[in-house]
C-alpha cells in the first residue's frame, strides 16, 4: 500500500496532536506544583502547535484538497463529526483560558511559584474553568483523532 499525501499528512497531524496533549498534560503537572513559568511554556508550547497544525491545515487545503467523506460510512462520518467538535471545544476553550491568563498576568508575583488563592481569584477560577475544558476536550479529541485515522487507513487498504 502506498502512503497517499493526504494520508500521509493526517498522519503527521496526529502526531503533532499527540505533541499538543503532551504538553497540555506537563502544563497541568507545572500548575498542580504551584510553578506559574513551567505551566506557562507548556501551555504556550500547546498553543504553537495548534497553530502550526492550523497553518499546515490551510496548506493541505491548497495543494491536497478536502477528504472525499462520500466515501466514509455513516459511523465513520459520525466519528468525524464528534472528533471536530472536540476540537473546537478545544479551541475556544484554550483561547478563552489563554486570554483570562492574560488578564491576571501582572497580579502574578515575580517568582516562579504561584502563592496561595489572592486578588486575582476569579480570574483564575475562570481561567481554570476554561483550562480544563480544553484539556478534557483535546483528550477527546485525541481518542477521536485515532478512530477517525484508523478509519481512513482502513480505507486506503480496501478501496
Amino acid at each position: 500500500m502506498d502512503l497517499d499525501p493526504g494520508l500521509a499528512y493526517w498522519t503527521w497531524a496526529l502526531a503533532n496532536f499527540v505533541g499538543v496533549v503532551a504538553c497540555l498534560l506537563l502544563g497541568v503537572r507545572g500548575i498542580r506544583r504551584r510553578d506559574v513559568r513551567t505551566h506557562r511554556r507548556f501551555m504556550l508550547a500547546a498553543g504553537g502547535l495548534v497553530g502550526l497544525f492550523l497553518g499546515s491545515y490551510g496548506l493541505k487545503l491548497v495543494f491536497l484538497g478536502r477528504e472525499e467523506l462520500g466515501l466514509w460510512s455513516a459511523p465513520a462520518l459520525a466519528i468525524l463529526r464528534v472528533h471536530e467538535t472536540c476540537v473546537l471545544v478545544m479551541l475556544i476553550a484554550g483561547a478563552t483560558a489563554g486570554y483570562r491568563a492574560w488578564r491576571f498576568r501582572r497580579s502574578l508575583p515575580p517568582g516562579p511559584l504561584l502563592p496561595p488563592l489572592a486578588a486575582t481569584r476569579r480570574g483564575r477560577l475562570w481561567h481554570r474553568r476554561a483550562g480544563w475544558t480544553a484539556v478534557v476536550a483535546s483528550l477527546c479529541a485525541l481518542a477521536t483523532a485515532g478512530a477517525v485515522l484508523a478509519g481512513m487507513y482502513a480505507r486506503a487498504a480496501n478501496p
